[in-house]
Order: structure tokens, then sequence, then C-alpha cells
């Protein structure tokens, strides 16, 4: 892609380069800051769905390392950390978004899909196209 390209169509060309049939992909909603910073509202994730185990606290160094995954509950869906703790799986949201952990009965309330690796975000909002 030309750096020269419009950031209008940056999300189409993205889009159309994701591979649909090999991969799951998921949607942050518009209204959903649970990974604020780290994944904006809007943004499409790729995931893995062969990467379905919660990694125990404390294997990963940083914030930047801790594995986001994409989690089915049965009216919705979330994408955060997780945590287990006796039969109950914890959706740790980002710091910085100010949201409040969610506790869900595991596995009866909720599934893991896999994985968030990879993300396509807006960092800034588009402008309006200049006047000709």
């Amino acid at each position: 892609m030309s750096s020269s390209s419009s950031s209008h169509h940056c999300p189409r060309i993205l889009l159309q380069q994701m591979d649909w049939r090999n991969s799951l992909y998921g949607y942050i909603g518009l209204e959903d800051h649970t990974m604020f910073p780290f994944l904006r509202p809007g943004s499409f994730v790729e995931i893995d769905s062969r990467q379905k185990k919660i990694k125990t606290t404390g294997s990963w160094q940083n914030e930047f390392d801790r594995p986001i995954y994409f989690v089915e509950l049965r009216d919705s869906y979330v994408c955060s950390w997780c945590e287990l703790d006796s039969g109950h799986l914890m959706l740790v949201p980002c710091p910085q978004s100010r949201g409040q952990i969610r506790q869900v009965r595991y596995p009866a309330d909720a599934d893991i899909v896999g994985r968030v690796t990879a993300v396509t975000m807006r960092i800034a909002a588009p402008q309006d196209e200049p006047s000709r």
C-alpha cells in the first residue's frame, strides 16, 4: 500500500486481505472500551482458535505480552485478559479503560473462542475529505 493512499480506503483494503476461510475474526463493538487503549472500539481482531488454554498469571513479562482472549458469553462476546479462579473466568479489562473485572461461571457461561493474535484498528478519527 502506498503511503499516499487515502486513509478513507484503508479499512476496505485490509478487509480484502483477511483470510476469511482459514482464520477467525472478531469485531470490537463501537461502545466496547474493555481493552482500550490496546484494542480500540471498532477494531477487527484475528483469533487463533487453537490457543484456548488460559495462561496462568505471571507467565508474561508485561501487559503487552499478556494474552488477550476472545470469549463467547451466552448473550454476547467480550475481548479481554482472562484469569481462571475455581470454576470462574475473570474477564480483566485494561486498567486505562476504567472497566470493572467481570466474573462468569466457566465453562457453564463462557467459551474461549481463542487468543487474539492480530488487530486492525484506527489510531485516529478520519478527517473529512478536503474540498476540491
